[in-house]
């Protein structure tokens, strides 16, 4: 793996000034992936969108975990069927041109 691709908890921790104990709870709740190297723990660099969605949702506006983990399946779920829905206006196209 290389390492331009993962970043450490503790420049995630230190950067957005939040407890390590944040993202300990995140990865709990599966809302986020933490990885081991040399020691280190750390995440992907595709999650730091993510992350920092629920670092403004926890704490700007005062949702607790849980609330985070509905939110964010939620949030999934509406991603899926915005994709569901672009494969069948596609296909749909297709057949109107017939």
């Amino acid at each position: 793996m290389e390492t331009n691709e993962i970043i450490s908890l503790q420049k995630i921790c230190k950067h957005y000034n939040i407890p390590f104990s944040f993202i300990s709870s995140l990865n709990e709740y599966e809302l986020v992936e933490i990885i081991t190297i040399q020691k280190t723990q750390c995440v992907y660099k595709a999650q730091i969108k993510d992350i920092e969605k629920m670092i403004r949702l926890h704490y700007e506006l005062d949702i607790n975990l849980e609330g985070l983990d509905a939110i964010y399946n939620l949030l999934k779920q509406v991603e899926s069927l915005k994709d569901e829905i672009n494969k069948l206006n596609n296909k749909l196209s297709l057949y109107e041109s017939f």
